[in-house]
């Protein structure tokens, strides 16, 4: 069974993962087991203003337009390029490009402890795999929804990357393989290198993170960062990449200091699999991205557009269902963990979001239209300047905390957020419900 966000980890360690939604993976230096003890808002001791339903105007859309077009596809060309197997070289080159990567035997391709690979302007990264894999390969029946296919290839970062586009040449990160690949994957202490990651003007797409009941690495975030420093992500884009666990496009998991700036998020998705239906919990949460267990992260100046949370019932069912959020604690000891149709915070400490864009989001059947605040120790998010336009959700509001604990402050609504035509079951929504609105 899958592991929650849970417990008190060791902020600063970076080595206790507790159950986040996504893993029984034993190859980080995660082990803790503990059992998630809340559940997602269901818009209880509501105090926020209802949605004016007003039509936004003035300001442009954040992010990098600049960074790929946005018709979900990059064009790749069929000759030429430079072949990969097991390791990325430590320069990847427009002359070398593109680059195909096949992966080793477990279609797996590393960057090596100690290594640091520079990925150069208008270099494109093609993560094919074995694209030979037939609709025979891929599970069949109620589980369909994953689309599990091992000939996708995966890349495990254990030294340095630094991705070096620019606004007339960004770095694409694709595959032409038609299930996909299987992300960027980050291993906790084992991935702390001669520096700290960085990500400039490169688009990254295609990732089907869809394993049922699966490791991290392969049922959360296109870019799983499980690294213990600070994270820079700035003027990309991020579409059409797809979880079953948590964090469509992005999880910054155990960083302190991370950076997401002018950058785009836009159509990634989160298939909810319950890996708990038949349990007494469930996991969801973040369409677009995740902050968890983090500290001191900065989100400014992006757009998260078109992401969307929904949820299925994995082995049971693929048929779309809405799921009763109850609130914590309750007689059953009934939990649920996650919401957001964009924005995903599990035990924030410190964090900013601010001057972002958030238009047709969509938690479909959850709490979160846009923003869902998680167990909250400390000193938590402060929102400001943001622009909420046209999101959705199937319970709470715009903005939902829940599960704050201690003398924390778990939202500071701070000055210059707008507020128009979002809603929640098809009525007004709410600016912000859960704890945070008492």
């Amino acid at each position: 069974m899958g592991r929650d966000d849970s417990g008190t980890p060791e902020r600063d360690a970076g080595t206790s993962d507790d159950r986040d939604a996504g893993a029984s993976d034993n190859r980080d230096a995660g082990t803790s087991g503990d059992t998630d003890a809340g559940v997602a808002d269901a818009g209880r001791g509501d105090a926020g203003t209802v949605d004016a339903g007003a039509a936004d105007a003035g300001r442009t859309d954040a992010g990098a337009p600049d960074a790929g077009s946005t018709d979900g596809g990059t064009t790749i060309p069929t000759d030429g390029g430079t072949q990969i197997t097991g390791t990325l070289p430590t320069r990847l080159t427009l002359a070398g490009s593109p680059y195909r990567v096949v992966g080793n035997a477990q279609y797996v391709v590393t960057i090596p402890a100690g290594q640091t690979t520079t990925v150069e302007p208008g270099v494109i990264i093609d993560f094919k795999g074995n694209p030979d894999v037939t609709k025979a390969d891929v599970r069949d029946g109620a589980q369909d929804v994953m689309n599990h296919q091992n000939g996708r290839v995966e890349l495990r970062v254990y030294g340095r990357i630094l991705v070096q586009g620019t606004a007339q040449s960004p770095v694409t990160l694709t595959s032409t393989n038609p299930y996909g690949w299987w992300g960027m994957n980050f291993f906790g202490e084992a991935s702390k290198g001669t520096g700290d990651p960085s990500f400039v003007h490169m688009v990254f797409e295609k990732v089907r993170k869809n394993e049922y009941n699966g490791d991290r690495d392969r049922t959360r975030g296109a870019l799983w960062a499980y690294y213990p420093g600070p994270v820079t992500i700035q003027h990309s884009l991020f579409r059409d990449n797809e979880a079953s666990g948590k964090c469509g496009a992005l999880d910054l998991m155990f960083t302190d200091g991370s950076v997401v700036t002018d950058t785009v998020f836009e159509n990634n998705r989160t298939l909810d699999i319950d890996r708990f239906a038949t349990g007494n919990g469930a996991t969801s949460g973040g369409g677009a991205m995740c902050v968890t267990h983090g500290r001191n992260s900065t989100v400014r100046g992006n757009t998260f557009r078109n992401n969307t949370l929904s949820a299925f019932r994995g082995s049971h069912s693929n048929a779309l269902v809405s799921r009763t959020y109850e609130v914590w604690p309750n007689g059953a000891n009934h939990y649920d963990l996650g919401g957001g149709g964009a924005l995903h915070y599990f035990q924030p400490d410190n964090d900013l979001i601010e001057n972002n864009r958030f238009e047709n989001n969509a938690a479909v059947g959850g709490p979160g239209a846009a923003l869902y605040l998680e167990d909250v120790p400390n000193a938590g998010v402060t929102v400001k300047g943001n622009q909420f336009i046209g999101n959705q959700a199937g319970a709470g509001g715009v903005i939902v905390c829940n599960r704050g604990g201690g003398s924390g402050i778990e939202l500071v609504l701070g000055a210059g957020n707008t507020f128009s035509g979002n809603t929640v079951n098809g009525a007004a929504a709410p600016q912000v419900t859960g704890d945070c609105a008492r």
